[in-house]
């Protein structure tokens, strides 16, 4: 019978560990690789520094060009748009109709034309001309805020006619504070809408109907 060293016993402990550290290394399973991270949702990129986008009291222009960004909101209604667009204080219009007469909308609160808020428009020899009018009935007359003591709260306004078509662009307050106005409020708004085929004010309507538009 042989006899071992101690040294020999050590020498053999140790190989024996090593084996079997190398057994259980090659029969483990690896472990994979964590997978990496989803993509977060695409986010609208902010402005460039020094390069802001424009609000809309700063993309507006009732130059009678409808831009490409300058309204947020649109509503077609055969051939009659309305584009529009508001910001805390203020709403700015564009009404587009296949017309070389005038067009018009209103704000209004019960059935047919009874005090409804009227905007009318029309563009003749390269003059444009509005009207900021408020019914007394369901089928008018329709006067002008300051033939009835009110006041006349278009802010600003342009239109052009070309092509057949007809374009005018206003800006009001939200609520003008006169009587003869009717006041706009965030979420939705019913409207009239119409156009005639005349430039003149005394001209009834070729179409119109009834929509709304929804502010923010």
């Amino acid at each position: 019978m042989k006899v071992f060293s101690k040294e020999h016993k050590t020498t053999l402990f140790v190989c024996l560990a090593l084996l079997g550290v190398i057994t259980l290394i090659s029969c483990a399973k690896p472990t994979p690789a964590p997978a990496p991270p989803l993509p977060s949702p695409g986010l609208p990129k902010a402005p460039a520094p020094g390069n802001p986008q424009p609000t809309p009291a700063e993309a507006w222009s009732p130059d009678g060009v409808i831009g490409s960004h300058e309204y947020l909101s649109e509503a077609s209604y055969g051939d009659y748009e309305l584009f529009w667009v508001n910001d805390a204080q203020y709403i700015y219009v564009a009404m587009k109709a296949k017309t070389s007469g005038w067009v018009a909308m209103a704000v209004q609160p019960g059935t047919k034309m009874n005090q409804a808020d009227m905007v009318f428009g029309y563009v003749k020899d390269g003059t444009v001309t509005i009207f900021d009018l408020f019914s007394l009935g369901d089928t008018g007359p329709h006067p002008s805020d300051t033939d009835q003591g009110g006041k006349n709260d278009i802010l600003a306004f342009g239109g052009s006619e070309q092509d057949g078509y007809t374009i005018i662009e206003f800006k009001r307050a939200l609520d003008t504070g006169d009587k003869y106005d009717n006041k706009l409020a965030i979420g939705k708004n019913q409207i009239i809408w119409a156009h005639g085929s005349i430039d003149d004010l005394r001209m009834k309507h070729s179409a119109r109907g009834y929509g709304e538009i929804i502010l923010y």
